[in-house]
Protein backbone atom coordinates (compact mmCIF):
# COMPACT_ATOMS: atom_id res chain seq x y z
CA UNK A 1 0.00 0.00 0.00
CA UNK A 2 1.53 3.28 -1.07
CA UNK A 3 0.19 6.21 0.92
CA UNK A 4 1.55 9.64 0.20
CA UNK A 5 0.45 13.06 -0.88
CA UNK A 6 0.02 12.95 -4.62
CA UNK A 7 -1.59 15.89 -6.34
CA UNK A 8 -2.60 15.14 -9.92
CA UNK A 9 -2.11 18.69 -11.05
CA UNK A 10 0.70 21.22 -11.27
CA UNK A 11 0.94 24.25 -9.03
CA UNK A 12 1.83 27.43 -10.92
CA UNK A 13 4.80 29.59 -10.04
CA UNK A 14 4.45 32.77 -8.02
CA UNK A 15 4.79 35.08 -11.04
CA UNK A 16 1.98 33.31 -12.89
CA UNK A 17 -0.23 33.42 -9.81
CA UNK A 18 0.34 37.14 -9.37
CA UNK A 19 -0.60 37.89 -12.99
CA UNK A 20 -3.70 35.69 -13.01
CA UNK A 21 -5.04 36.98 -9.70
CA UNK A 22 -4.28 40.68 -10.10
CA UNK A 23 -7.63 41.68 -11.58
CA UNK A 24 -9.64 39.69 -9.03
CA UNK A 25 -7.63 41.02 -6.10
CA UNK A 26 -8.13 44.56 -7.34
CA UNK A 27 -11.74 44.27 -6.20
CA UNK A 28 -10.59 43.94 -2.58
CA UNK A 29 -8.38 47.01 -2.38
CA UNK A 30 -9.65 47.99 1.08
CA UNK A 31 -9.00 44.53 2.50
CA UNK A 32 -7.78 44.14 5.20
CA UNK A 33 -8.69 47.12 7.36
CA UNK A 34 -8.57 45.23 10.68
CA UNK A 35 -6.64 42.28 12.15
CA UNK A 36 -6.92 38.88 10.48
CA UNK A 37 -7.29 35.88 12.80
CA UNK A 38 -5.91 32.47 11.82
CA UNK A 39 -7.24 29.58 13.91
CA UNK A 40 -4.70 26.81 14.45
CA UNK A 41 -6.65 23.75 15.68
CA UNK A 42 -3.73 22.41 17.70
CA UNK A 43 -1.73 23.46 20.74
CA UNK A 44 1.15 25.96 20.47
CA UNK A 45 4.56 24.58 19.56
CA UNK A 46 3.46 21.87 17.12
CA UNK A 47 4.31 21.78 13.41
CA UNK A 48 1.09 23.43 12.25
CA UNK A 49 1.48 26.23 14.78
CA UNK A 50 5.14 26.94 13.94
CA UNK A 51 4.57 27.14 10.18
CA UNK A 52 1.52 29.34 10.62
CA UNK A 53 3.35 31.81 12.84
CA UNK A 54 6.19 32.11 10.35
CA UNK A 55 3.74 33.00 7.59
CA UNK A 56 1.58 35.21 9.81
CA UNK A 57 4.56 37.41 10.61
CA UNK A 58 5.47 37.77 6.94
CA UNK A 59 1.90 38.49 5.80
CA UNK A 60 1.45 41.02 8.62
CA UNK A 61 4.34 42.98 7.15
CA UNK A 62 2.94 42.71 3.61
CA UNK A 63 -0.59 43.75 4.58
CA UNK A 64 0.57 46.36 7.12
CA UNK A 65 -2.09 44.80 9.33
CA UNK A 66 -1.84 42.43 12.28
CA UNK A 67 -2.31 38.72 11.59
CA UNK A 68 -3.16 36.95 14.86
CA UNK A 69 -2.73 33.23 15.45
CA UNK A 70 -5.39 31.72 17.74
CA UNK A 71 -4.82 28.19 19.04
CA UNK A 72 -8.05 26.19 19.47
CA UNK A 73 -6.99 22.57 20.10
CA UNK A 74 -9.43 19.72 20.51
CA UNK A 75 -11.10 16.75 18.77
CA UNK A 76 -8.25 16.21 16.32
CA UNK A 77 -8.72 19.69 14.85
CA UNK A 78 -12.51 19.53 14.61
CA UNK A 79 -13.09 22.01 17.44
CA UNK A 80 -11.24 24.83 15.68
CA UNK A 81 -12.81 23.96 12.35
CA UNK A 82 -16.30 24.16 13.84
CA UNK A 83 -15.57 27.63 15.23
CA UNK A 84 -14.36 28.96 11.88
CA UNK A 85 -17.19 27.33 9.92
CA UNK A 86 -19.63 29.55 11.86
CA UNK A 87 -17.54 32.74 11.56
CA UNK A 88 -18.42 35.61 9.18
CA UNK A 89 -17.29 34.90 5.62
CA UNK A 90 -15.38 38.16 5.26
CA UNK A 91 -11.78 36.96 5.12
CA UNK A 92 -10.89 38.04 8.64
CA UNK A 93 -11.16 34.54 10.12
CA UNK A 94 -9.16 31.70 8.57
CA UNK A 95 -8.54 28.09 9.54
CA UNK A 96 -5.40 26.03 9.05
CA UNK A 97 -6.66 22.92 7.31
CA UNK A 98 -4.37 19.92 7.02
CA UNK A 99 -4.34 16.22 6.39
CA UNK A 100 -6.31 16.00 9.64
CA UNK A 101 -9.17 17.93 8.02
CA UNK A 102 -9.42 15.36 5.23
CA UNK A 103 -9.66 12.59 7.83
CA UNK A 104 -12.48 14.10 9.89
CA UNK A 105 -15.55 12.85 7.96
CA UNK A 106 -14.50 9.22 8.28
CA UNK A 107 -13.50 9.53 11.94
CA UNK A 108 -16.40 11.50 13.43
CA UNK A 109 -20.12 10.90 12.91
CA UNK A 110 -21.44 14.25 14.12
CA UNK A 111 -18.97 16.94 13.10
CA UNK A 112 -21.54 19.72 12.80
CA UNK A 113 -19.86 20.94 9.62
CA UNK A 114 -18.64 19.65 6.27
CA UNK A 115 -14.89 20.10 5.66
CA UNK A 116 -15.53 20.65 1.95
CA UNK A 117 -18.98 22.23 1.68
CA UNK A 118 -18.55 24.70 4.57
CA UNK A 119 -15.12 26.08 3.66
CA UNK A 120 -13.54 27.94 0.77
CA UNK A 121 -9.92 27.09 -0.13
CA UNK A 122 -7.46 29.97 0.16
CA UNK A 123 -3.91 28.67 -0.23
CA UNK A 124 -1.82 25.58 0.28
CA UNK A 125 1.09 26.36 2.62
CA UNK A 126 3.38 23.36 2.41
CA UNK A 127 4.03 19.71 3.07
CA UNK A 128 6.11 17.71 5.55
CA UNK A 129 6.57 14.03 6.45
CA UNK A 130 6.40 12.53 9.92
CA UNK A 131 9.31 11.03 11.82
CA UNK A 132 8.68 8.02 14.04
CA UNK A 133 10.63 8.93 17.18
CA UNK A 134 11.25 6.90 20.32
CA UNK A 135 12.29 7.62 23.88
CA UNK A 136 16.01 7.11 24.44
CA UNK A 137 15.27 4.52 27.14
CA UNK A 138 13.55 2.17 24.67
CA UNK A 139 15.66 -1.02 24.41
CA UNK A 140 15.02 -1.20 20.65
CA UNK A 141 17.45 1.04 18.78
CA UNK A 142 16.10 0.56 15.24
CA UNK A 143 12.68 0.20 13.62
CA UNK A 144 13.07 -3.55 12.96
CA UNK A 145 14.12 -4.03 16.61
CA UNK A 146 11.11 -2.01 17.79
CA UNK A 147 8.72 -4.08 15.67
CA UNK A 148 10.28 -7.29 17.00
CA UNK A 149 9.94 -6.05 20.58
CA UNK A 150 6.31 -5.03 20.04
CA UNK A 151 5.51 -8.47 18.61
CA UNK A 152 7.29 -10.22 21.47
CA UNK A 153 5.51 -8.14 24.13
CA UNK A 154 2.14 -7.06 22.66
CA UNK A 155 0.49 -4.12 24.41
CA UNK A 156 3.51 -3.22 26.55
CA UNK A 157 4.85 -0.45 24.30
CA UNK A 158 2.91 2.80 23.98
CA UNK A 159 2.71 5.77 21.66
CA UNK A 160 1.53 9.34 22.16
CA UNK A 161 -0.51 11.48 19.79
CA UNK A 162 -1.94 14.98 19.56
CA UNK A 163 -5.33 13.49 20.40
CA UNK A 164 -7.84 10.94 19.23
CA UNK A 165 -8.42 11.37 15.51
CA UNK A 166 -5.26 13.45 15.00
CA UNK A 167 -3.01 12.73 12.04
CA UNK A 168 -0.28 11.19 14.16
CA UNK A 169 -2.93 8.94 15.74
CA UNK A 170 -4.26 7.74 12.37
CA UNK A 171 -0.85 7.33 10.77
CA UNK A 172 0.40 5.32 13.75
CA UNK A 173 -2.70 3.12 13.76
CA UNK A 174 -2.10 2.47 10.06
CA UNK A 175 1.50 1.55 10.87
CA UNK A 176 0.28 -0.89 13.54
CA UNK A 177 -2.06 -2.58 11.07
CA UNK A 178 0.59 -2.84 8.35
CA UNK A 179 3.34 -3.97 10.76
CA UNK A 180 1.07 -6.37 12.68
CA UNK A 181 1.90 -4.95 16.11
CA UNK A 182 -0.09 -4.05 19.24
CA UNK A 183 1.06 -0.70 20.70
CA UNK A 184 -1.05 1.20 23.23
CA UNK A 185 -2.40 4.61 22.14
CA UNK A 186 -2.06 7.46 24.67
CA UNK A 187 -3.86 10.62 23.43
CA UNK A 188 -2.75 14.09 24.56
CA UNK A 189 -4.05 17.60 24.06
CA UNK A 190 -1.51 18.50 21.41
CA UNK A 191 1.74 17.15 19.98
CA UNK A 192 3.92 19.20 22.32
CA UNK A 193 2.54 17.41 25.40
CA UNK A 194 2.98 14.03 23.74
CA UNK A 195 6.54 14.90 22.71
CA UNK A 196 7.37 15.94 26.28
CA UNK A 197 6.35 12.52 27.56
CA UNK A 198 8.32 10.73 24.85
CA UNK A 199 11.36 12.72 25.96
CA UNK A 200 10.60 11.88 29.59
CA UNK A 201 10.04 8.20 28.86
CA UNK A 202 6.39 8.11 29.97
CA UNK A 203 5.44 6.81 26.51
CA UNK A 204 7.61 4.77 24.16
CA UNK A 205 7.22 6.64 20.87
CA UNK A 206 5.15 8.85 18.60
CA UNK A 207 4.73 9.99 15.02
CA UNK A 208 5.75 13.65 15.00
CA UNK A 209 6.25 16.15 12.22
CA UNK A 210 9.79 16.92 11.12
CA UNK A 211 9.03 20.51 12.08
CA UNK A 212 8.35 19.60 15.68
CA UNK A 213 10.81 16.74 16.17
CA UNK A 214 13.91 18.06 14.37
CA UNK A 215 15.44 19.97 17.27
CA UNK A 216 14.83 17.14 19.73
CA UNK A 217 16.44 14.62 17.40
CA UNK A 218 19.45 16.91 16.84
CA UNK A 219 19.87 17.42 20.58
CA UNK A 220 19.62 13.65 21.18
CA UNK A 221 16.67 13.92 23.57
CA UNK A 222 14.76 11.41 21.41
CA UNK A 223 15.78 8.79 18.87
CA UNK A 224 14.61 8.92 15.24
CA UNK A 225 13.62 5.48 13.97
CA UNK A 226 12.38 6.28 10.46
CA UNK A 227 10.64 8.81 8.23
CA UNK A 228 7.14 8.36 6.81
CA UNK A 229 8.06 9.92 3.45
CA UNK A 230 8.07 7.80 0.31
CA UNK A 231 11.76 8.58 -0.24
CA UNK A 232 14.58 9.78 2.02
CA UNK A 233 14.56 13.53 2.60
CA UNK A 234 17.50 15.57 1.25
CA UNK A 235 17.48 17.33 4.65
CA UNK A 236 18.10 14.04 6.49
CA UNK A 237 19.54 11.58 3.95
CA UNK A 238 20.82 9.25 6.67
CA UNK A 239 17.34 8.66 8.09
CA UNK A 240 15.70 5.63 6.44
CA UNK A 241 12.02 5.51 5.61
CA UNK A 242 9.52 3.15 7.22
CA UNK A 243 8.94 1.55 3.83
CA UNK A 244 12.65 0.75 3.52
CA UNK A 245 12.78 -1.06 6.84
CA UNK A 246 9.22 -2.40 6.89
CA UNK A 247 6.31 -2.45 6.53
CA UNK A 248 6.92 -2.03 2.81
CA UNK A 249 4.77 0.53 1.02
CA UNK A 250 4.01 2.59 4.12
CA UNK A 251 4.08 6.35 3.60
CA UNK A 252 2.31 9.48 4.82
CA UNK A 253 2.92 13.14 4.07
CA UNK A 254 1.21 15.96 5.94
CA UNK A 255 -0.03 19.02 4.06
CA UNK A 256 -1.08 22.39 5.51
CA UNK A 257 -3.27 25.09 3.99
CA UNK A 258 -5.61 27.96 4.73
CA UNK A 259 -9.37 27.92 4.26
CA UNK A 260 -12.10 30.46 5.02
CA UNK A 261 -15.82 30.13 5.81
CA UNK A 262 -17.84 29.40 2.67
CA UNK A 263 -19.19 32.53 1.03
CA UNK A 264 -16.05 34.65 1.25
CA UNK A 265 -16.00 37.19 -1.64
CA UNK A 266 -13.84 35.80 -4.42
CA UNK A 267 -11.85 39.03 -4.68
CA UNK A 268 -10.91 38.75 -0.99
CA UNK A 269 -10.04 35.05 -1.34
CA UNK A 270 -7.80 35.79 -4.33
CA UNK A 271 -6.06 38.65 -2.54
CA UNK A 272 -5.36 36.41 0.44
CA UNK A 273 -4.10 33.69 -1.90
CA UNK A 274 -1.77 36.12 -3.63
CA UNK A 275 -0.35 37.49 -0.38
CA UNK A 276 0.25 34.09 1.18
CA UNK A 277 1.91 32.83 -2.00
CA UNK A 278 4.04 35.95 -2.00
CA UNK A 279 5.04 35.23 1.60
CA UNK A 280 5.93 31.65 0.66
CA UNK A 281 8.24 33.02 -2.01
CA UNK A 282 10.19 35.07 0.51
CA UNK A 283 13.78 33.75 0.84
CA UNK A 284 13.57 34.15 4.62
CA UNK A 285 10.37 32.10 4.84
CA UNK A 286 11.69 29.41 2.50
CA UNK A 287 14.88 29.12 4.53
CA UNK A 288 12.97 28.77 7.79
CA UNK A 289 10.67 26.17 6.23
CA UNK A 290 13.66 24.19 4.97
CA UNK A 291 15.30 24.31 8.40
CA UNK A 292 12.13 22.78 9.83
CA UNK A 293 11.88 20.10 7.15
CA UNK A 294 8.84 21.59 5.40
CA UNK A 295 8.47 22.29 1.69
CA UNK A 296 6.51 25.44 0.77
CA UNK A 297 4.02 24.91 -2.06
CA UNK A 298 2.40 27.56 -4.28
CA UNK A 299 -1.22 26.99 -5.34
CA UNK A 300 -4.29 28.68 -6.74
CA UNK A 301 -7.52 28.54 -4.73
CA UNK A 302 -8.99 26.13 -7.30
CA UNK A 303 -6.07 23.70 -7.23
CA UNK A 304 -5.99 23.68 -3.44
CA UNK A 305 -9.71 22.90 -3.47
CA UNK A 306 -9.07 19.91 -5.75
CA UNK A 307 -6.37 18.67 -3.40
CA UNK A 308 -8.70 18.79 -0.39
CA UNK A 309 -11.35 16.76 -2.24
CA UNK A 310 -8.85 14.14 -3.42
CA UNK A 311 -7.26 13.85 0.03
CA UNK A 312 -10.62 13.32 1.75
CA UNK A 313 -11.43 10.53 -0.69
CA UNK A 314 -8.01 8.91 -0.21
CA UNK A 315 -8.00 9.00 3.60
CA UNK A 316 -11.60 7.79 3.83
CA UNK A 317 -10.53 4.64 2.01
CA UNK A 318 -7.42 4.22 4.17
CA UNK A 319 -9.22 4.73 7.49
CA UNK A 320 -12.06 2.37 6.61
CA UNK A 321 -9.65 -0.19 5.19
CA UNK A 322 -7.54 -0.14 8.36
CA UNK A 323 -10.66 -0.09 10.57
CA UNK A 324 -9.48 3.01 12.43
CA UNK A 325 -12.00 4.70 14.72
CA UNK A 326 -11.90 7.79 16.88
CA UNK A 327 -12.16 6.64 20.47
Amino acid sequence: MKIKLKANFKFPGLAVLAMSLFSAAAGAQDFPNKPIHIVVPFAPGGGTDVLTRILAQQVSEEFKQQVVVDNKPGAGGALGAGIVAKAPADGYTLYVASTATAMMPSLYKNLGFDPIADFAPIALIGTSPFILIATNSLPAKTLPEMIALAKAKPGTLSYGSAGTGSVNHVTMELFKVMAGVDILHVPYKGSSAALADVIGGQVSMMMDTVISATQQVKSNTVRALASTSAERSPLSPDLPTISELGPKGYGATVWYGLVAPKGIPDAVAQKLNMQFNKALGSPAVRQRFATLGAEPVFSTTADFGKLIVSEEKKWTGIIKGANIRAE
